[in-house]
C-alpha cells in the first residue's frame, strides 16, 4: 500500500511533498487550501484550483491541508462514514492538481476540542505559515463546528493571511457534495457520480492470488486488496480501467461474494466482500504485488449465481465484450 506519511506523488515536472506533523515554520510562506476534500469532487477541485492560483500570483507555495481519519469518524463514530476516497488516493488525486505540498493532520479529540482561532493560529498560521486561506463557502471547523469561512476572513487581518471563499459548484441545478455522491456510489449510479467527481471513482490496492477459477475460466484474475473503510459500489460486474505502473489496461471487474462458487460462505454474517478483476490482455500472475488503481467506469449488470461454470464462463465472454465497446466509447 502507498504511505501517505512519506510518498512524493506527480509527474517529474510537478512532484508534491506529504507532510505529517510539521513541525512551525518549516514550510515558506504558502496559499493553502483546507478541507477533509473526501472525493476529491469538482468542489474540492475548484477549491484547491484556486490556492494554485493564488500562490502563482503571490509568489507563494500552493499548499493543502487535510485531515485523516475523516473528522466524522472521530466525532460521530457510530455513524462515521465510509470513504469515497482512502488517503492514498485522496493524496494522489490531489497531487494531480498542482499542488505542492500537501500537510495531513491527525484528526483526534485534541484537534476537535481546538477553538477556531487557536486552529487558525497554531496550525494556518505557525505550521502551515499560511499567508493566504482558501476554504469551501460549507467548511467549518474548531470546537462544536463553530467556526466556518466568515471566522477564517475575520481573523485574517489579525493573524496575518488573507482568506476567501469558494463558491459551491453546481452540476445541473444540484449542489456537488460527499454526501451526495457517497449516496450514488451506494445505488450503483457510477456515471452521474462521475459527473459530480469530475473523474472516475477509483478503487486502489494490491493485487493478490485468489483461488484460480478465473484462470480456469480462461480470464485470470487478480483480487485487490481494498481498506476497510472504502466504500464500494453495490455487488455486480463493471467496465473498469486498470492504472498499473502508469499504464492503462481495459479491464472488467466483479465485486461482491462470488455466488456460483462461494454460495456457501456468502451467507456467512460480516463476509467481505471481494474485489477481482480481469486485465484484457494480461497474466494475473504478473500484476501480484503491484498497486492498481481502478476507474469504475460503468455498471454492466448484478452479481448473480450460474447453474454451471460454464455458464459463467459464457457471461463472462458477453461482459468483457460489451465492456471493450464501452471503454473503447470512452478514450
Amino acid at each position: 500500500m502507498c504511505d501517505p506519511q512519506s510518498a512524493a506523488i506527480g509527474s517529474e515536472t510537478n512532484r508534491m511533498n506529504i507532510l505529517r506533523d510539521i513541525e512551525p515554520q518549516r514550510l515558506p510562506p504558502t496559499c493553502v487550501a483546507v478541507g477533509v476534500f473526501d472525493g476529491v469532487h469538482l468542489g474540492h477541485q475548484a477549491v484547491l484550483r484556486q490556492a494554485v492560483t493564488g500562490a502563482r500570483e503571490q509568489g507563494l507555495l500552493a499548499a493543502a491541508l487535510t485531515f485523516d481519519p475523516h473528522p466524522a469518524r472521530v466525532l460521530q463514530p457510530r455513524r462515521r462514514p465510509l470513504l469515497l476516497t482512502t488517503m492514498c488516493e485522496r493524496t494522489a488525486l490531489i497531487g494531480k492538481l498542482g499542488i505542492a505540498a500537501l500537510v495531513v493532520i491527525k484528526f483526534d479529540q485534541a484537534c476537535a476540542n481546538q477553538a477556531p482561532e487557536e486552529f487558525a493560529r497554531c496550525v494556518l498560521v505557525a505550521r502551515l505559515n499560511a499567508r493566504c486561506v482558501v476554504a469551501g463557502e460549507g467548511f467549518a471547523f474548531g470546537r462544536g463546528a463553530s467556526g466556518n469561512i466568515t471566522t477564517l476572513i475575520e481573523l485574517g487581518p489579525k493573524l496575518g493571511f488573507h482568506a476567501s471563499a469558494v463558491k459551491r459548484v453546481t452540476v445541473e441545478g444540484g449542489e456537488v457534495s460527499s454526501t451526495l455522491i457517497r449516496e450514488l456510489i451506494s445505488e450503483g449510479e457510477i456515471e452521474r457520480a462521475t459527473a459530480l467527481l469530475g473523474h472516475c471513482y477509483i478503487i486502489t490496492g494490491p493485487a493478490a492470488a485468489g483461488s484460480g477459477r478465473g484462470r480456469d475460466l480462461g480470464f485470470p484474475t487478480a483480487n485487490i486488496c481494498v481498506e476497510r473503510d472504502k466504500l464500494l459500489p453495490p455487488n455486480g460486474v463493471y467496465a473498469m480501467r486498470a492504472e498499473i505502473a502508469g499504464a492503462n489496461r481495459p479491464a472488467v471487474g466483479n465485486i461482491g461474494v462470488r455466488p456460483t462458487f462461494d454460495s456457501g460462505r456468502s451467507r456467512v454474517a460480516g463476509r467481505r466482500r471481494c474485489v477481482e478483476v480481469h486485465l484484457m490482455g494480461a497474466e494475473s500472475g504478473d500484476l501480484y504485488g503491484q498497486t492498481l488503481t481502478l476507474e469504475v467506469v460503468r455498471r454492466l449488470r448484478d452479481e448473480k449465481k450460474f447453474a454451471t461454470p460454464e455458464a459463467l464462463a459464457q457471461q463472462i465472454r458477453c461482459d468483457v465484450a460489451q465492456a471493450q465497446e464501452i471503454l473503447l466509447d470512452k478514450v
